[in-house]
C-alpha cells in the first residue's frame, strides 16, 4: 500500500451524518438498488464507463417514476459527469491535492458566469440537501477530505468550499451554507479534540517518566549566553556609584555581615563604600542587640557584648569579633578552662562582669578578683580569718592564690589584701549580689550585710530579721529581697535599710529568691514555686509539679518565664501569666543546685550535684553544651553572660570557661571600663 492510501484508510470517516432521521429515496423504495461509487477503480479507463453505468441505472426509475422527472435527473446527471470529464483530463488521481487555506476560498475562488463550469461542478459536488425526483431531501452523501483525493495537482490549484474534517489536534472546517447536522458534529469533534490535545499535551502524561522524550535539552552555550545578556544589562546599572554616597550607606547599612562581604566582592568601588564605620555599625546594632527575653534590646556599653558608642570603634572588627564568638558558643569545644585557686572551703556563691569575679565562702571570706589579669585582689572576712598566714600563703611560702590550666600549670600567683570591717560576717557566706553601687551578702549567721563598691566595699548597714541562715537574696534600686531557712521572706527597703514586708506561706525552706518589679518569685523545700505581689504581701499564684523540693529558681527580665529545678533532678519552665508549665527538661542525674538565666541570649546554665554544668536553649529546652566532671564535686553555683561560663564548688576552685579566648579584637566588645576608677580606690 502506498503511503498516500495509508493516510486516506486512516482518516476517511465512514459518514457526514450518521443521526440523520429523515430518509431518502434510495431507502424509501425497494425496489430502488444501491447506486455505485462513480469511482471505483483506480484505472482511467474505468472513470467513463462507471458515470455510463450510473446513468443506465437511473433509466428504469424515471420510467417508473415519471417522464417529467426522470428526463430533469437525467439530464443533470448527463451535464454533470460532462463538465467532470472534461475538467478531470490528464489528471493522476493517486496524488493529493495542494493544501489550500479553506478560510481564505473567497479570495480565491474564480469568478465566471453564473452558467459555467465551475457553478455545474459546485452544484454536483455541493455539501447540501438535494431534492430527489420524488420531491424529498436526499440522505448527505459521504465527506472525503481533499488530503485524500486521488486527483493528480492541476497546475493552477483551484480551492474547492467543501467541509474538511478534523485531523489530529486541528479542528474540522466547515465552509458556510451547509447543513446545521454537519455544523453539530463539527461542534462535537472540535470538542472531543479540544479535550484530547488537553490531556495528551498534559506535561505529566506526554512524558513516560523513564525516556528521555519530552525532555528539553539547552546548551550550556546558549545558558551561558543568556546569563551574559542579562547581567551585562544589570552590570550596566551600577546604583551605589550613581546614588549620593548618604543614600548609599543607608542602603548597606540594612545588610548582615556576611551580605556585606559579599558585597564588597562586586568591585572595587563597592568595597571601598562599605568599609564606610556606619555601615558596619547599623548592621551590628541590629543584628547583635536582639534579646530572648527582655523589654529592649541590648543597651550599648552595659557589658553585654555591645561596646559603646564611642568614635573610635572599628564597627566592622567588631562585629567579626563577635560572629567568632557566636560559633564558638555552638561548637563548645574551644572555650578555655581556667581555675582560680585561693579559698579554703566551699565557694557557695558567685556573680562576675567584665571587669571583676566576686566569690563568697564557707571559709566566711568574701574575695574579689581581677578579670583580666586572674588575680586576687582583696579579701574580705572576720578578723580571726584574714589575719592567719595561711590565708595568703601555703607551708612553703608560695602564694595560694593563682591560676591553673587544665594541664596543672601554675600563672598568675597573687598576694591580695585582707582587710576585716567591724560589721562583718562570722560564718559561711551563702548568697550575695552587687551593681554598680552596692554590694550586699547573706550568711550563715542569719544577717546580710551591705557594702559600698566605690569606698571600696566598706559595710555600710546590717540587715537583721531572719532567724536562720539566708539563704538566698535579690535586690533592684528599690527593694532588696531575701529569703531563709526560717520558711519567711523579708523586704527591705535599699536606701534606708528598713524592713518593708516579710511574707509568709511556704511551709519549708526557701532555697531561692528573684526580683522583677513589684512581683517575687520564690521556691522551697516544700516542693512549691511562688509568684508575691510586694505591695499585698500575698501569693498571686503557685506552681505545682515538682515532686520534691526545690533548690534554685529564676525570673527572666521580662517577667515572662519562670525556671526552677532541684532534688527531682527535672528543670521546669513556666508561664508566670498562665501558671502553665510550658516545658520540661531532664536535666541531671542529681539535684540541681544551681540555675541561671540569660535573657539575652536564652541560655539556660545548671549546676548539679552530679559534677556536670549543662546548657540548655529556654525556648526549645534543647541541651546546647555539657561540661561533665570539671568540678570534682558538687557544682554550688553557675553563671554565664555573652562570653564565659564561671562555675564554682564544694572543691574550693573558680572554674572560667571563656569561649572568648585567642579570639581577635574580642576586647572590642567590652563596654567602657570601670578599670581605672575601681584601682583608685585600691581595689577592682
Amino acid at each position: 500500500m502506498k503511503p498516500y492510501d495509508q493516510r486516506v484508510e486512516a482518516r476517511r470517516p465512514t459518514t457526514a451524518n450518521p443521526f440523520r432521521t429523515s430518509r431518502s429515496a434510495s431507502t424509501c423504495l425497494s425496489w430502488r438498488r444501491q447506486q455505485k461509487d462513480p469511482f471505483p477503480s483506480d484505472d482511467d479507463d474505468d472513470f467513463p464507463r462507471g458515470l455510463a453505468e450510473l446513468a443506465m441505472e437511473e433509466k428504469p426509475e424515471v420510467e417508473a417514476g415519471g417522464s417529467r422527472h426522470g428526463t430533469s435527473l437525467k439530464r443533470k446527471i448527463r451535464r454533470a459527469s460532462l463538465t467532470l470529464i472534461k475538467g478531470i483530463t490528464g489528471r493522476d488521481r493517486r496524488s493529493s491535492e495542494t493544501a489550500v487555506d479553506y478560510h481564505d476560498y473567497r479570495d480565491y475562488r474564480p469568478t465566471t458566469a453564473h452558467n459555467s463550469a465551475w457553478n455545474r461542478l459546485r452544484q454536483a459536488t455541493a455539501f447540501r440537501h438535494l431534492k430527489t425526483s420524488h420531491g424529498e431531501r436526499g440522505a448527505l452523501e459521504t465527506i472525503h477530505s481533499p488530503f485524500e483525493d486521488s486527483f493528480q495537482e492541476l497546475p493552477v490549484p483551484v480551492p474547492v468550499p467543501v467541509p474538511v474534517p478534523g485531523h489530529r489536534f486541528a479542528p474540522p472546517v466547515i465552509p458556510p451554507h451547509t447543513g446545521a447536522a454537519a455544523k453539530a458534529a463539527a461542534a462535537m469533534q472540535n470538542e472531543y479534540y479540544g479535550f484530547t490535545r488537553h490531556h495528551y499535551l498534559s506535561t505529566e502524561d506526554f512524558n513516560d517518566r523513564e525516556s528521555g522524550i519530552g525532555i528539553a535539552v539547552t546548551t550550556f552555550e546558549a545558558q551561558d549566553d543568556g546569563v551574559a545578556t542579562k547581567d551585562s544589562a544589570v552590570a550596566r546599572l551600577d546604583f551605589i556609584r550613581e546614588l549620593p554616597q548618604e543614600l548609599s550607606v543607608q542602603i548597606l547599612a540594612y545588610l548582615d555581615a556576611f551580605q556585606l562581604c559579599a558585597a564588597s566582592q562586586v568591585s572595587r568601588f563597592w568595597n571601598q563604600v562599605i568599609q564606610d564605620q556606619h555601615i558596619w555599625r547599623q548592621s551590628f546594632l541590629r543584628e547583635k542587640t536582639h534579646t530572648f527575653a527582655t523589654s529592649l534590646p541590648v543597651q550599648p556599653g552595659v557589658g553585654a557584648g555591645v561596646p559603646a558608642l564611642r568614635p573610635e570603634n572599628d564597627w566592622q572588627n567588631i562585629y567579626k569579633a563577635s560572629e567568632e564568638l557566636d560559633r564558638r558558643w555552638r561548637i563548645g569545644t574551644q572555650a578555655r578552662a581556667t581555675y582560680l585557686n585561693g579559698h579554703l572551703d566551699s565557694i557557695y556563691c558567685v556573680q562576675f562582669d567584665e571587669n571583676k569575679i566576686i566569690t563568697g565562702s564557707r571559709d566566711k571570706t568574701i574575695r574579689i578578683w581581677d578579670m583580666r589579669t586572674l588575680q586576687c585582689r582583696l579579701v574580705i572576712g572576720p578578723p580571726e580569718v584574714v589575719n592567719e598566714t595561711s590565708i595568703l600563703f601555703d607551708p612553703n611560702g608560695m602564694p595560694v592564690h593563682y591560676a591553673t590550666s587544665v594541664d596543672n600549670y601554675h600563672s598568675n600567683p597573687s598576694v591580695p589584701v585582707t582587710v576585716s570591717f567591724p560589721v562583718h560576717h562570722k560564718a559561711s557566706i551563702l548568697c550575695l549580689q552587687y551593681d554598680d553601687e552596692i554590694l550586699v551578702t547573706g550568711s550563715s549567721d542569719s544577717t546580710c550585710i551591705i557594702h559600698s563598691v566605690k569606698s571600696g566595699y566598706r559595710p555600710v548597714r546590717r540587715l537583721q530579721c531572719h532567724t536562720a541562715a539566708v539563704l538566698d537574696l535579690a535586690f533592684d534600686s528599690k527593694h532588696i529581697v531575701t529569703c531563709s531557712k526560717d520558711i519567711t521572706i523579708c523586704v527591705w527597703d535599699r536606701v534606708t535599710g528598713t524592713l518593708v514586708k516579710q511574707l509568709r506561706g511556704h511551709t519549708g525552706p526557701v532555697n531561692s529568691v528573684q526580683l522583677r518589679g513589684n512581683t517575687i518569685v520564690s521556691c522551697s523545700g516544700d516542693f512549691s514555686v511562688r509568684l508575691w505581689n510586694i505591695d499585698s504581701a500575698k501569693t498571686i499564684r503557685e506552681f505545682a509539679g515538682h515532686t520534691k523540693g526545690l533548690a534554685c529558681s529564676q525570673f527572666s527580665e521580662d517577667g515572662r518565664f519562670i525556671a526552677s529545678a532541684g532534688s527531682d533532678r527535672v528543670i521546669r519552665v513556666w508561664d508566670a501569666n498562665t501558671g502553665e508549665c510550658v516545658r520540661e527538661i531532664p536535666a541531671h542525674d542529681n539535684l540541681v543546685r544551681s540555675l541561671h538565666l540569660d535573657s539575652v541570649s536564652g541560655r539556660l546554665v545548671s549546676g548539679s550535684y552530679d559534677t556536670d554544668i549543662k546548657v540548655f536553649d529556654l525556648a526549645t529546652g534543647e541541651q546546647l553544651l555539657n561540661f561533665p566532671r570539671w568540678h570534682a564535686s558538687w557544682v554550688l553555683g553557675a553563671k554565664c553572660d555573652y562570653r564565659r561560663i564561671i562555675s564554682t564548688g564544694q572543691d574550693p576552685k573558680i572554674l572560667i570557661m571563656d569561649f572568648g579566648a585567642d579570639v581577635p579584637d574580642i576586647h572590642l566588645l567590652e563596654s567602657a571600663r570601670k578599670y581605672e576608677v575601681a584601682c583608685e580606690a585600691g581595689f577592682i
